[in-house]
């Protein structure tokens, strides 16, 4: 057994949420080293829209220009009902007070391995085949064991960050419970090459459908588009690829000129921690609050938490807060999660496979009132800056992130994206 010199913070998980998290730490003077199971940054399909409120985030770090190099801009939003023969198409435009009109388009192991890259730059050590198998903690420390091809091995430091997802390993050693739902349906996320803009289909899709529901969006300048759909989890998962072909079907009108890239089913929750405090182990990210992806909220969040847990983190390691901002964190953004998280992105899944033909009616005039609206563009982006929430303490990096207050349209008392 090997024991590797302390460092001020272990964040178990190098998913985009770990490493943007390490790289806003590093970036403060923090000591950082990133444990994760897998042999690299994993690639299966995940989210992989990042909305305006976001790439606040992603400039601040100083990763965007890169990021746009790989990935594409978007400015258009499509929902599609073919029960009723409708599309309705929502444009950003610009609007005073807002840096960004667009969203940007790129995968999750993307932006993950341009953070790592410029996290190791300042020093993170990022350990890949690593499993985390034991946690201890010892007053003013904490330690993880893991296991790997290096044999066991035990790591130190003051503080950890479980940011390892929904299943979160560190979250389950810490006791901590997991409180919520986890839904019936299985979400099945395919990446395929197919011309689906030859369909009629923006960059960006919900297609409402009480059999065929699905979110479609392109991934890059070369054909790669995600197609996410649900079906019933009774259904088995070792047969779920078979299955693939007949949804396309109605999907691509019949069309048989696709090649799938990958895909990766799973189960979709809503969930959070009850607590991302407690000892000396936080959470971030799915570990901390897991959501159905109806919507592109639970990225949205999920790193949002993980950057304001580095700003009152490092607060507290240079003496600057208590650790009781901790605390806050964690009421804040458990907060954040129940009642802004939960409501828009459960909405958003019903309107998506609502079955009551009244309902279905009722959704097709909501869609129809927000293409109407010349502030639909600006609702739909204005939106997901609520996740952005109380960023606790006067000296925080993201004190200005929020610009809602600064714009004319007031989005308060908005709970849905759509309506």
């Amino acid at each position: 057994m090997t024991t590797p010199a302390p460092s001020d913070v272990l964040i178990v998980g190098a998913g985009p949420v770990g490493l943007l998290t390490a790289l806003t730490l590093a970036q403060a003077g923090v000591s950082v080293r990133v444990l994760e199971k897998e042999p690299d940054i994993v690639d299966s399909p995940r989210a992989a829209v990042y909305f305006p409120s976001t790439l606040i985030i992603l400039e601040e770090l100083g990763l965007l220009p890169e990021l746009l190099e790989i990935g594409f801009r978007n400015d258009t939003f499509g929902t599609h009902i073919p029960e009723f023969d409708y599309s309705a198409v929502v444009v950003t435009e610009h609007i005073d007070g807002i840096p960004y009109d667009y969203q940007l388009h790129v995968g999750q192991h993307q932006v993950a391995r341009v953070a790592m890259e410029h996290a190791r730059k300042l020093g993170v050590e990022v350990l890949f085949g690593h499993e985390v198998t034991a946690l201890h903690e010892d007053g003013e420390t904490v330690a993880v064991t893991t296991a790997g091809a290096e044999g066991e091995q035990v790591f130190t430091a003051k503080w950890l960050i479980g940011a390892d997802g929904a299943r979160s390993t560190v979250r389950k050693l810490a006791g901590i419970e997991f409180e919520g739902h986890t839904w019936p349906e299985r979400f099945v996320a395919t990446n395929v090459y197919f011309p689906f803009d030859e369909l009629g289909y923006q960059q960006a899709n919900f297609v409402c459908d009480p059999v065929n529901m699905a979110v479609i969006a392109q991934l890059d300048r070369e054909g790669l588009w995600r197609c996410t759909y649900m079906e019933d989890a009774s259904l088995p998962l070792e047969s779920y690829e078979e299955r693939i072909h007949q949804r396309y079907e109605w999907f691509m009108q019949g069309r048989k000129d696709y090649r799938i890239g990958s895909s990766s089913p799973y189960m979709l929750h809503q969930r959070a921690a009850e607590t991302l405090h407690k000892g000396r182990v936080l959470l971030a990210g799915d570990a901390a609050h897991a959501t159905n992806p109806c919507g592109g909220l639970g990225l949205t969040s999920g790193v949002w938490t993980g950057v304001v847990l580095a700003d009152v983190l490092g607060a507290v390691l240079r003496g600057e807060e208590s650790e009781e901002v901790l605390d806050r964190f964690s009421d804040e953004r458990r907060r954040i999660f129940w009642d802004v998280v939960t409501p828009a992105a459960t909405e958003n899944k019903r309107m998506l496979q609502e079955a009551d033909p009244a309902k279905r009616q009722e959704d097709l005039q909501h869609v129809k009132a927000l293409k109407d609206n010349p502030d639909s563009g600006a609702l739909l982006m204005l939106f997901a800056y609520k996740v952005i929430g109380d960023t606790l303490r006067p000296g925080s990096r993201w004190k200005d992130a929020d610009p809602s207050d600064r714009v004319a349209i007031n989005i308060g008392d908005r709970q849905g994206q759509i309506h």
